[in-house]
């Protein structure tokens, strides 16, 4: 007191240097706080994606399914009614973790775009930096308004390993109602499976986008994650190509049977997701790369929001091309490049320049359209529980699930030390499989010593 009368000491700042830790305190409670508040609102959006597709799945899906199986229904009339209820499913898969959430996405060639949702069939061949391209595939598909520019929505299908069809009720979905293509080895050994289904569509005239990413995998940042890297990377020299920085290489054996099957046009697709001014999917070997999944999407809630961008370009076959592997490669030299553009804007802080952003046009989608197809889902719930007295049951039953999902993704993030989640209970039972092998491994080592 006596030095602060003197003028030697400011009173002012000798008590905000005492407050300065409980100030520091307070604003990581507050932290910790919103992001276990985030955490939580993760668990139920999922929980609540989850539950609705469910419903969807036992009151149309599997009704129409087994309808088909019977012959009660023809293959065409099939398809046109799960497109209906694809149409009717959509919105309530995409409300939180993409529109509510903030997401925002941007095109570079509108018309492209347009041209591949009016085709009868077209194929877009996509990157795979993320968990959540099929997200961003099937909001492009519901998307009416492009750039300015109105279109109608469009079914979305996809190339997928085999096993994606037996994960709980999104996978279960995708096979019964949406008819996927899953792979089980090559695919040149499923052409026939492929051949079909590509033909059961255009005989029913249905049109529909189909995505495939040629990588064929997501790379996480395991030992064997990075030696499939350096492998991809060996093999481009090998090819007299510089290594790819930010994508792997594709797979092209026995994709023939995939392009020369489309009707429509197939396009090159890149897709750069930035997150709070940072390429999510910058370097394979960055240690700041990151893999979007479904809850990176449904954080933005919390106020960083996700930004996608698409590279939209056409490819050109031969209808006599016997082998797409230069096709393929040059396409993904193209893709690197594209990332690679985007990281070093990024870095120079110059991704919002009006040179840079100029190329691109924002998919917009309509929110009181999703928040109208929740509360139809909500409603047409109730009516239900209310009429067979199963509210109660329902409520226990969103409970039950809420509590797997969030008991499922906190193991599985926990055992691998990451999300995973593509679609829901993916981090978890993926985390359990990789333990369970793992064990086996040791187990079948010790024997053999």
């Amino acid at each position: 007191f006596h030095f602060a009368r003197l003028g030697l000491i400011d009173p002012s700042r000798e008590v905000d240097s005492l407050n300065a830790p409980k100030s520091l305190a307070t604003r990581k409670m507050k932290d910790k706080l919103k992001s276990l508040t985030v955490k939580a609102y993760c668990h139920f959006a999922i929980s609540l994606l989850c539950f609705n597709v469910l419903f969807d799945l036992a009151l149309f899906g599997i009704p129409l399914f087994i309808l088909y199986k019977m012959q009660i229904l023809s293959p065409s009339l099939f398809l046109r009614c799960t497109t209906f209820l694809i149409n009717w499913t959509t919105p309530i898969v995409l409300a939180m973790p993409m529109i509510f959430s903030g997401t925002k996405l941007y095109c570079n060639d509108i018309d492209l775009l347009i041209e591949a949702k009016a085709s009868e069939s077209s194929l877009l061949l996509a990157n795979h930096g993320s968990r959540i391209d099929w997200m961003v595939g099937m909001l492009v598909g519901f998307a009416r308004n492009l750039g300015g520019k109105t279109c109608d929505c469009v079914r979305v299908g996809f190339v997928c390993e085999a096993t994606i069809q037996f994960l709980p009720i999104i996978g279960w979905y995708r096979n019964i109602v949406a008819r996927d293509i899953f792979v089980w080895r090559s695919f040149l050994k499923d052409a026939p499976t492929i051949h079909k289904n590509i033909q059961d569509f255009i005989v029913a005239r249905e049109k529909r986008m189909l995505f495939l990413s040629p990588e064929g995998v997501v790379v996480d940042f395991g030992p064997k994650d990075f030696e499939y890297i350096e492998a991809c990377r060996k093999f481009c020299i090998e090819q007299k190509h510089d290594p790819f920085d930010y994508v792997l290489t594709p797979r092209y054996k026995g994709s023939l049977c995939l392009l020369q099957n489309v009707k429509g046009p197939i396009i090159s697709v890149c897709i750069a997701y930035v997150r709070d001014g940072k390429l999510q999917n910058c370097k394979l070997l960055s240690p700041d790369r990151v893999v979007p999944d479904i809850y990176t999407l449904n954080e933005g809630v919390g106020g960083s929001p996700v930004e996608v961008y698409i590279h939209l370009k056409r490819i050109d076959i031969a209808q006599d091309l016997s082998d797409p592997k230069a096709i393929f490669l040059e396409n993904y030299k193209e893709k690197d490049n594209i990332l690679k553009k985007w990281d070093e804007h990024l870095l120079a802080g110059t991704a919002n320049s009006d040179s840079w952003m100029a190329q691109f046009a924002p998919i917009e989608s309509n929110r009181l359209e999703y928040i109208f197809s929740l509360s139809c889902h909500t409603l047409l719930m109730f009516v239900i529980g209310i009429v067979f007295g199963k509210l109660n049951e329902l409520a226990v039953a969103f409970g039950i699930l809420f509590l797997l999902v969030t008991s499922c993704h906190t193991i599985g993030s926990t055992l691998n030390s990451t999300s995973m989640e593509s679609v829901p209970f993916e981090t978890g039972i993926k985390a359990i499989v990789g333990c369970l092998l793992e064990a086996r491994t040791k187990k079948q080592k010790c024997k053999a010593d």
